[in-house]
């Protein structure tokens, strides 16, 4: 639990998203998806969702990612690569700590689930107007395997960027 730059106690709910890399026709490309209901509906977003109870974040992860695109993915092909930390200033109780993996290879049948419509996209041509204003701030890096630590605080409109601090993370 910690306390925000507005005084609220936050207690921030632990998140894993899987970031999908491939090399399709020539080209670098994601797997990401069109969130098909909750929080966020309609928004492109990386696959992933909260850590239950006991859970690991990698076994998270893992389920995640199978229930969202119907794709697996083995706790040794996961490498963790960012912490991206969500703080909501108007909304502490919608704080987030995303542990984002990313894996190279998958296995099984993609397909949608009820949250999620799978979507590969290039890598250079990520689109940005139907994500989170946040996601073009670091998806690029996590997508080029940088490792970094990052802290979002969204606006009251629960949209906007109000800050964004970068740290390496080793």
């Amino acid at each position: 639990m910690t306390v925000n730059d507005e005084g609220f106690v936050s207690n921030p709910r632990p998140v894993a998203l899987v970031a999908l890399l491939a090399q399709r026709d020539g080209h670098a490309e994601i797997l990401l998806g069109r969130k098909l209901r909750g929080f966020g509906q309609g928004k492109i977003v990386l696959p992933g969702g909260k850590v239950e109870p006991g859970e690991s974040t990698i076994d998270a992860a893992t389920r995640e990612f199978f229930e969202e695109t119907g794709l697996q993915v083995s706790r040794q092909e996961l490498e963790a690569t960012a912490l991206i930390k969500f703080r909501f200033s108007a909304l502490p109780a919608a704080d987030m700590d995303c542990m984002a993996f990313i894996a190279r290879s998958a296995s099984g049948e993609e397909s949608t689930s009820d949250e999620l419509e799978p979507l590969w996209v290039r890598i250079d041509q990520l689109p940005t107007d139907q994500m989170w204003q946040d996601s073009k701030l670091w998806l690029p890096q996590l997508a080029d395997g940088q490792r970094f630590s990052v802290t979002i605080v969204v606006a009251d409109d629960h949209e906007s960027v109000q800050s964004i601090t970068f740290e390496p993370w080793d």
